[in-house]
C-alpha cells in the first residue's frame, strides 16, 4: 500500500509499505483523511526525538473499517469511523481513575515506531473508534483529535473563576482555534488572541474573538490587562509552548489566575516564582485527552456547533512534501490541513 513517510527531516514521501494486519481486538482503517498536527511539524523538523525518520505520521483520522481481527463485532466492517489515536492499556492505575492520557503504558499512533494515518490504511483496537456519521464533513471530521486536547485543557479550569471567566489565547494555530471554539461552547468570554499572522488573526476575530493582538508591535500583557480595566483575565490558554508565550500568559492573569500550558514547542521556561507565589497563579499543564474528553469533541463536531470547513484544506498524500514546506513557511488562514490517500 501507499504511505507517505518521513525519510529524512524536512523530507517526506510517498513509498510502498507493507498492508497493516489486525491483530486479536484490532481493525484496519481504510483512511478518509488525515491532518497534519504541529507535533508532526516537530518531527518534520527534528525536534521531537519520538518521531524519527522511518515513520509514517500521523494521527487526527478517520476512515473506514476494512478489516477485523478476531474478536472484533462483525458488524464494524464497512463503517465509517473517527479514531481516537490514543491506545491506552485499560488496567493501570491511571486509566482506572480515567486519566487514559497518562496511561502507564499507552501508544499513539504516528509516534515511536507505530505507524500513523498518513496512509492508505492502518491499524487500531476496535474500541478507539466511534460510528461517523457521513453528514460530518471530512475537513471537520480530522478537528476531532484538537478538539479533544482543548476540551481536556479547558476541564482543568477551576471552578473558582465562574461560569463565564474571561480568557486570552496564546497562539492562533489549530490548537489555538480549537480552544477557541470549546471556550465559545461553553461560554468562557475570549477577551484577546494573540497571533502574529495577520490572517489566522482574521480568523480568530470570525471564530469569535473579542479582539486579537500581534504581539510583534503591541506589548500584549498590557494591551489584555488594558481590556480588563486593569485586573487580568481568569484563564491565561497556552497554545505556542515557547518560554515568552507561556511568561505572557502568566503575566496577563488576574490574581488567582490560571495559566493553562499546552504548547509543546521549547523544553524550557523560566518564571518568577516569587511573583507566581504572592499571586497565587496556578500553573497547570495539559497533555492530550481522556476517552470522556474525545467523546465530548466528537458530538460538538457531530451537533454541528462550530463550522471550520471554510479554513481546512485537504490535499492528495502525494502532494504531503508540499502540505509540509507549505505549513512551514506560512500556513496562511489555514485552520487544518490533511492528506488524502
Amino acid at each position: 500500500m501507499k504511505a507517505l513517510v518521513m525519510t529524512a527531516f524536512h523530507k517526506v514521501e510517498v513509498q510502498d509499505v507493507a498492508e497493516p494486519k489486525a491483530g486479536f481486538g484490532e481493525v484496519v482503517v481504510k483512511v478518509g483523511a488525515t491532518g497534519i498536527c504541529g507535533s508532526d511539524m516537530h518531527g518534520f523538523h527534528g525536534r521531537s526525538p519520538r518521531r524519527q525518520p522511518g515513520l509514517v505520521l500521523g494521527h487526527e483520522t478517520h476512515g473506514w473499517v476494512r478489516d477485523l481481527g478476531p474478536g472484533v463485532d462483525p458488524a464494524l466492517k464497512g463503517k465509517r469511523v473517527s479514531v481516537n489515536p490514543l491506545v491506552s492499556c485499560g488496567t493501570c492505575e491511571m486509566c482506572r481513575q480515567g486519566r487514559q492520557n497518562v496511561c502507564l503504558n499507552w501508544y499513539l499512533i504516528g509516534m515511536d515506531r507505530v505507524p500513523g494515518g498518513m496512509a492508505e490504511s492502518f491499524k487500531i483496537p476496535a474500541h478507539n473508534l466511534l460510528p461517523l456519521p457521513d453528514s460530518v464533513d471530512d475537513g471537520e471530521a480530522v478537528m476531532i483529535e484538537p478538539l479533544a486536547n482543548a476540551v481536556h485543557l479547558l476541564a482543568h479550569a477551576p471552578t473558582y473563576h465562574g461560569q463565564y471567566p474571561t480568557a486570552a489565547i496564546w497562539g492562533g494555530g489549530t490548537l489555538g482555534m480549537a480552544i477557541l471554539c470549546v471556550c465559545r461552547a461553553r461560554g468562557v468570554r475570549v477577551l484577546a488572541v494573540v497571533e502574529p499572522n495577520p490572517r489566522r488573526a482574521a480568523v480568530a476575530k470570525q471564530l469569535g474573538a473579542e479582539s486579537v493582538l500581534d504581539p510583534k508591535s503591541q506589548d500584549v500583557v498590557a494591551e489584555v490587562r488594558k481590556l480588563t480595566g486593569g485586573r487580568g483575565v481568569d484563564l491565561g490558554l497556552e497554545a505556542v509552548g515557547i518560554p515568552i508565550t507561556r511568561q505572557q500568559t502568566v503575566a496577563a492573569l488576574v490574581k488567582g489566575g490560571t495559566a493553562l500550558l499546552l504548547g509543546l514547542d521549547a523544553p524550557e521556561t523560566t518564571f518568577d516564582l516569587t511573583d507566581c507565589v504572592r499571586r497565587e497563579i496556578r500553573l497547570q499543564c495539559s497533555y492530550g485527552f481522556n476517552n470522556k474528553d474525545f467523546l465530548e469533541a466528537y458530538n460538538l463536531v457531530v451537533n454541528g456547533a462550530f463550522k471550520l470547513k471554510p479554513w481546512i484544506d485537504i490535499v492528495p498524500l502525494n502532494e504531503g512534501q508540499a502540505a509540509f514546506d507549505r505549513l512551514s513557511k506560512d500556513p496562511g488562514d489555514r485552520v487544518k490541513i490533511a492528506l488524502r490517500p
